[in-house]
């Protein structure tokens, strides 16, 4: 009989905040007009925030995915194929559904289809991430934490050449192999592994504050010149944020800061959003866009408006999930 699996609570914490956070970069415009410097760089700070969710996302597939036995290279792709293409199915007919019936063009409903101007990008990274991760598994476990080392320093090279805009250096020196998202699960299986000489306290403190000065870097350098940064996701504040705040949370549940809300109210959220969290993604590409036609425009009213949307994005993978036959589909 299958025993059933213990679930780490600072990955369910992390999850959670991911998919929390990737909406906040898509409901911002909730905010009402923006009239003063201080409106601006709080709106600013809020969506820079919730680029954090990406790159933890991946990171916790790193940690959890790397240096594992796979004997059966097909059944492992299956494996992880059906978790995520038979929801994105499901989920991108009721997304290209909605925009058909508010006046989406056949052009543009294949463009969101292959995720260029939406939030479906994601998946196709997740595709191109799973195809690439058999091959990662065997090097983690053939070179261990030097072979860790040799990967993430030529990968976070070409992240500074790309947050300056100036890789490739020359078009022949072709390193795309270490470019890109695939950065981020080998760092977070890394940042899982990893023994530092630092005790957990201090730890956890120095992960706060490279979250909180990285951050400050991102709207900082956003508020200046949105330009100013190129490559959204693959830039230094944004892996120091996300380093900052995958080890921030480690080390606090290591020291057991969460004890007290694990088994109440706050904790069974929390659990549940980060179980829901793959269907939220989609199911609030949804949400959004139809609450948008009955956006306030308020400040006031926008806290209300972003409960609500993470709420409702939430409740329908949930009640998806309980109906017979299509749980599959629901994201969870």
């Amino acid at each position: 009989m299958k025993t059933k699996k213990e679930r780490i609570f600072y990955y369910d914490f992390l999850r959670a905040f991911a998919i929390i956070a990737v909406i906040i970069c898509h409901v911002d415009y909730f905010f009402g007009p923006l009239t003063s410097t201080t409106q601006i760089i709080v709106q600013m700070t809020f969506h820079d925030i919730g680029r954090i969710g990406v790159p933890i996302f991946l990171m916790i597939s790193g940690a959890l995915l790397l240096n594992r036995e796979y004997p059966d290279l097909s059944q492992f792709l299956k494996k992880r194929f059906v978790r995520i293409i038979y929801p994105f199915i499901f989920w991108i007919i009721l997304i290209l559904a909605q925009i058909y019936y508010y006046g989406g063009n056949p052009t543009y409903l294949w463009k969101v289809f292959i995720g260029e101007p939406s939030i479906t990008w994601y998946f196709w990274v997740l595709i191109g991430i799973y195809l690439f991760l058999p091959i990662l598994n065997s090097f983690v476990k053939e070179y261990g934490e030097k072979g860790l080392k040799y990967f993430l320093a030529i990968w976070f090279s070409i992240i500074i050449l790309q947050t300056f805009n100036v890789y490739p250096l020359w078009t022949n020196l072709d390193l795309s192999y270490f470019a890109g998202y695939v950065g981020y699960p080998v760092l977070g299986y890394y940042l899982e592994n990893k023994e530092f000489k630092l005790n957990n306290e201090k730890i956890c403190i120095l992960g706060v504050i490279t979250l909180l000065i990285s951050l400050s870097c991102f709207v900082y350098l956003n508020y200046i010149n949105s330009t100013a940064i190129h490559s959204i996701y693959q830039n230094i504040p944004i892996v120091f944020m996300g380093l900052g705040l995958f080890i921030s949370i480690k080390y606090a549940d290591k020291l057991n800061k969460f004890k007290a809300i694990k088994d109440n109210f706050i904790g069974k959220s929390i659990i549940s959003l980060s179980i829901c969290s793959y269907g939220m993604y989609f199911s609030h590409v949804i949400v959004t866009k139809f609450l948008s036609y009955y956006n306030p425009h308020s400040n006031l009213m926008f806290p209300l408006m972003f409960i609500m949307i993470i709420f409702l994005s939430w409740l329908m993978p949930y009640i998806l999930s309980k109906i017979p036959y299509v749980r599959t589909f629901s994201g969870i």
